[in-house]
């Protein structure tokens, strides 16, 4: 049986500071795919961090996708040929979308928007209407969620529009869910990310970012969930910044 090691990554990104944020997600980028990992995820906005309050803070951390941020990531999947994945700001036609681009030692991959907006994400970007994407990768087909759309489907469905799955049951084999999770008691894993896991029969790299940003706490607890309900991570105290691994 392959196995495949791949990694999520948390850390706590520096409000509004893109160049110390790419700096510090190239560090443990490299670390984790020097340990051996062939896919590597990274929180959601890591580039950028979360509380974005307008268009115009939008814009001093924004890129289109295949822009700087991702210019720097893949230089570090070009060196290690890991692929990367990582949570940004994209500037798309005129309009903001909290994405993820996928990068390899080629270059861009793949690029998911976050459909669900939640908080103030609604201060600044699009709710996205685009497919998510599938990718071939060293861990079989890899989808892309973000944050809230660990729901797998779009708000729009519970008003009746839709039905529709943004994955249906083995059609990926594995997950990169970035995210920006809070709230005052700290779950590891949290339900939400299992259940997905048992939804779509895939394997979860669950990234999330630590730290307060203003009056929001993050509380970490990154994750790999596999199909066959292993779990990797750090436990209950796991609120720093740190790589977790693990083979799916």
């Amino acid at each position: 049986m392959n196995t495949t090691v791949v990694a999520a990554i948390q850390y706590r990104p520096k409000l509004h500071d893109p160049i110390r944020n790419i700096a510090v997600a190239q560090q443990l980028a490299f670390e984790a795919a020097n340990k051996g990992a062939r896919v590597v995820v990274l929180p959601e906005l890591c580039m950028s961090g979360n509380k974005i309050m307008s268009v115009g803070e939008a814009t001093d951390s924004a890129q289109s996708r295949d822009g700087y941020q991702t210019s720097a990531m893949h230089v570090v999947s070009q060196k290690t040929g890991a692929i990367i994945v990582f949570g940004y700001i994209e500037l798309r036609g005129g309009l903001f979308y909290n994405s993820a681009a996928v990068v390899g030692p080629a270059g861009l991959l793949a690029n998911a928007q976050k459909h669900n907006l939640t908080g103030t994400d609604n201060m600044w970007a699009q709710p996205s209407i685009a497919e998510h994407p599938v990718v071939l990768t060293p861990a079989g087909m890899l989808g892309v969620l973000i944050c809230r759309d660990v729901m797998n489907t779009d708000r729009r469905s519970r008003r009746g529009s839709t039905d529709a799955l943004y994955y249906s049951r083995g059609s990926v084999d594995t997950i990169a869910l970035l995210t920006n999770w809070g709230g005052p008691e700290y779950a590891y894993p949290d339900s939400a990310w299992v259940d997905l896991s048992e939804e779509v029969n895939a394997n979860v790299i669950v990234s999330n970012r630590v730290g307060k940003e203003g009056d929001l706490t993050f509380k970490g607890g990154s994750c790999i969930i596999t199909k066959t309900r292993e779990i990797y991570t750090h436990g209950s105290s796991f609120t720093h910044a740190a790589i977790v691994g693990g083979t799916i």
